[in-house]
């Protein structure tokens, strides 16, 4: 404290300067003088800290602190992560009930589900664990909870009196083969905010000799009757092989080929034989000549109602399931499997060498060549899904024709439908009578861009 003492005789004393490293050494000696200095020791210090203290609260206050925008109905969490200011503790936040947000002082977390849309004041009020007092401070920040993107969707119901009226959303539960069946198709918010018609159609039948069909289509949005086109491609391929001499003409042939082939069939894509292809083929093909005489009967073209179309043909065996399917389009069937952790695309897709645009089964040139490349057989010895779905499933869910194919993707998809989501919605599969349902409230996800129908069949 030497230094101290010399300090005080420079600045507040006239004495000479001779003198002062003498008196500093008397000083020095005396007791009363030590324990001053003593004091004024401690006083500084505590002065310092003091100065540290409300220097750390004066620039949490002048902090630029942004939270991130809120949205109407969807989970919000922010933590504070005070590492700059270890010393402070937020002590309450006034002005987040309001929107039914909490503070969680433990976590220093903001959170909860924004109830409302606004742009407010939040008073965040704090101490200081070295003020012994625990005077709170305050700090003001403003805070923006924006109005959720579904909310600015309209849902207008479609013309019920309208030509082609269909319903805006249908549900549906059945059996296929030796498995269950879900099924459910919604108009997509595109459609629902003009009040305009679901264009996707499905159907799904048991049929005789231990068979079973489901059928996809994707009406086109840029034609005007699409949503016809798509329900008579589905209905027309399910009664078609509702004939029992088409059916058991084709069962006669796989009989026979399983008889001839017994040896060879594994889990792997079979050879179709050129019979077999040829009813297939014919089906498709009498498709085409009924959409082209009901176009031709309505004074419509051909394009008015173009579709898309994927179809599945299955029976089951003792040793496993043959799966025949046909597409055009873009809509995927595929099969998952949780025990062996496969899965396969069992059609094939207009992308890639398709690329040049979307295919129809309404256009000529695609029965300009044989049919045989979009046919396939498969044969399967178990299954845990088999999957049928349109575009407005497979776009927001996969992307991409490189994530079909990748079980991580369908790994995290199985999960996504038994609930785990940002929606909290899933799919409860050992409930029979809620299962189509759930399915419904599931397909209601939102996917920024993708609003398109959305259609999804599940054989489990």
């Amino acid at each position: 404290m030497s230094d101290f003492l010399r300090y005080v005789l420079s600045k507040h004393t006239h004495i000479d300067e001779k003198l002062h490293e003498k008196l500093v050494v008397k000083a020095l000696e005396n007791q009363e003088v030590n324990k001053a200095l003593e004091w004024i020791h401690l006083f500084q210090d505590k002065m310092i800290r003091y100065f540290m203290m409300y220097q750390e609260i004066e620039e949490f206050k002048e902090e630029h602190l942004v939270l991130p925008n809120g949205e109407v109905d969807r989970y919000y969490e922010y933590n504070f992560e005070l590492i700059n200011y270890p010393n402070l503790i937020i002590t309450r936040i006034i002005g987040l009930e309001e929107v039914n947000l909490n503070f969680d002082l433990n976590s220093n977390t903001i959170s909860g589900i924004p109830s409302m849309m606004t742009s407010s004041k939040l008073d965040i009020y704090f101490n200081h664990k070295k003020d012994s007092e625990s005077k709170e401070e305050k700090k003001s920040i403003y805070f923006m909870i924006n109005a959720s993107p579904r909310s600015l969707w309209k849902d207008l119901p479609s013309d019920r009196e309208g030509l082609y009226a269909k319903e805006d959303r249908i549900i549906d539960r059945g059996t296929f083969l030796d498995k269950k069946i879900i099924s459910a198709s919604v108009r997509g918010r595109s459609h629902a905010h003009v009040g305009s018609y679901r264009d996707d159609s499905y159907s799904f039948i048991e049929l005789s000799n231990g068979w079973s069909l489901a059928a996809v289509a994707d009406g086109a949005g840029s034609a005007q009757y699409s949503r016809q086109g798509a329900h008579l491609a589905t209905t027309f391929i399910r009664d078609y092989f509702r004939n029992e001499e088409v059916l058991s003409r084709l069962n006669l042939l796989i009989d026979k080929y399983f008889e001839e082939n017994s040896n060879r069939v594994i889990e792997e894509e079979l050879n179709i034989p050129d019979d077999i292809s040829s009813i297939l083929s014919t089906s498709i093909l009498d498709l085409f000549s009924y959409l082209q005489s009901f176009s031709e009967e309505n004074n419509l073209l051909l394009e008015d109602i173009h579709t898309t179309l994927a179809l599945t043909l299955c029976k089951k065996y003792d040793c496993g399931y043959l799966v025949l399917t046909y597409s055009v389009g873009d809509c995927p069937i595929v099969v998952y499997s949780e025990d062996r952790n496969t899965v396969n695309v069992l059609n094939t897709l207009d992308v890639g060498e398709f690329s040049g645009g979307t295919r129809f089964v309404t256009m000529k040139e695609i029965y300009q060549d044989s049919l045989s490349p979009r046919l396939r057989m498969y044969f399967i010895p178990s299954f845990t899904y088999l999957f049928i779905m349109s575009d407005g499933i497979y776009d927001p869910k996969f992307g991409t024709e490189s994530n079909l194919m990748s079980i991580e993707h369908w790994n995290s998809f199985i999960l996504d439908l038994k609930g785990d989501n940002e929606d909290g919605i899933g799919i409860d599969f050992l409930v029979d009578t809620t299962a189509e349902e759930n399915l419904l409230q599931w397909m209601n996800f939102w996917s920024k861009g993708n609003h398109d129908d959305r259609t999804l069949l599940i054989i489990y």
